[in-house]
């Protein structure tokens, strides 16, 4: 028996050590939900190693927990909530997630079930950091939803300026949450939330301005996944920075001319990508009128480039044509599958998304490019030149 003791101390201290790692090797992240009863509450992440996570837990009196592992480094999470539907309601929106930070301490999250994208957690600096502008944001993001839903549900009712009214408050809305979360990158480069909104805001910077928001952060949180994506993109987005010489290219356009940087140098162009399929871009097209009506008859040229989806050549044309037909755009248009096995423009001026608009000035240099159309830096570039 005198032999076993240290044996027992062994096993002990085993046990001891096994139940500290299961301790240390979780968080808890817990809350009240009003409203949440005994529906579920979902908590989906990226985790450090790239794997995806769904965790869930049943509420119980509208209260949750869940337990997540911990992360050598934040990581962005989502949680959600599975309501039964409400029949007055009419067509439900699918309500948007709530977005947080998962890391090495416990969470607290509190709020309504019915409107998570406001709820208010609590735990560790990061999060307590984001939901600060989470909160001020969280006004104008609810009266969106309301809108959306108000304009889904009387579609067939709203008269014409009913309709355009609620859009304009929407783009107001839009604008106005934007510009709060730009001023939260530029006050808080080194916050983790500075990376994490970087990364969902690509489009609603011109392409310098992304890259030089990037390069303004701390590098406390450049290595962490979302970083890493961020560097990516902003890697892709360099060589078309403003000053940079255009990318030469020569096409036939859809009427069997040439058109090629070397028959455009002395004038102001635009080269727009887009797709019939794209509604962004089509939705861009009534602008493009009036710039083009404002500009033409001063050496402005666009040169609109398109990437159609179909499955043929003659099938991607005829889709094409048709868009240009029916939406009345008569620039230069060029059709990316039409001659791509010499040369993928596309490709060659690294477009990720559509629309993508890029503004040459009459020196065959680069001056603006923005996705999305979701800035008004090329009215502004073209302004300045124009004076008008």
């Amino acid at each position: 028996m005198k032999n076993m003791k240290p044996i027992f101390i062994a096993l002990a201290m085993l046990f001891l050590s096994l139940g500290l790692k299961a301790e240390t090797d979780s968080l808890t992240i817990s809350g009240t939900l009003t409203g949440l009863e005994k529906n579920k509450v979902v908590i989906s992440f990226t985790d450090e190693n790239g794997k995806n996570q769904y965790l869930s837990a049943q509420g119980v009196n509208d209260r949750f927990v869940v337990h997540v592992p911990l992360q050598r480094q934040p990581v962005a999470a989502r949680l959600s909530v599975s309501l039964p539907y409400n029949p007055s309601a009419g067509h439900e929106m699918p309500r948007s997630p709530f977005n947080f930070f998962i890391w090495n301490k416990d969470l607290v999250i509190q709020g309504k079930a019915s409107t998570i994208i406001s709820l208010k957690v609590r735990g560790d600096a990061e999060n307590n950091l984001y939901n600060e502008l989470v909160q001020q944001t969280a006004g104008g993001e609810l009266r969106y939803q309301e809108l959306l839903q108000q304009m889904i549900n009387s579609k067939s009712k709203l008269s014409p300026s009913d309709s355009a009214a609620r859009s304009e408050e929407i783009h107001k809305i839009s604008m106005e949450n934007y510009k709060k979360q730009k001023d939260f990158v530029r006050a808080h480069p080194d916050a983790f939330a500075s990376v994490f909104l970087l990364s969902r805001m690509e489009n609603l910077y011109s392409a310098d301005q992304y890259v030089e928001a990037w390069k303004s952060l701390a590098p406390t949180y450049k290595n962490t996944a979302l970083g890493q994506g961020i560097q990516k993109s902003v890697d892709k987005l360099t060589p078309t920075l403003a000053g940079t010489p255009v990318f030469a290219f020569e096409r036939l356009d859809k009427d069997g001319k040439k058109v090629s940087t070397e028959l455009l140098k002395g004038k102001t162009y635009l080269l727009d990508f887009w797709g019939s399929w794209c509604g962004p871009c089509r939705a861009s097209h009534p602008h493009l009128k009036e710039l083009y009506k404002k500009y033409s008859g001063k050496a402005f040229e666009i040169v609109a480039i398109a990437q159609e989806r179909g499955k043929t050549l003659d099938e991607s044309k005829a889709n094409w044509l048709k868009a240009i037909k029916d939406d009345q755009i008569n620039w230069v248009h060029i059709l990316n599958q039409d001659g791509i096995e010499k040369q993928n423009i596309v490709k060659m001026f690294h477009i990720s998304a559509f629309p993508t608009k890029i503004l040459i000035d009459s020196n065959g240099k680069i001056l603006v490019r923005v996705t999305s159309s979701a800035t008004d830096d090329i009215d502004k570039a073209l302004e300045k030149i124009y004076g008008i």
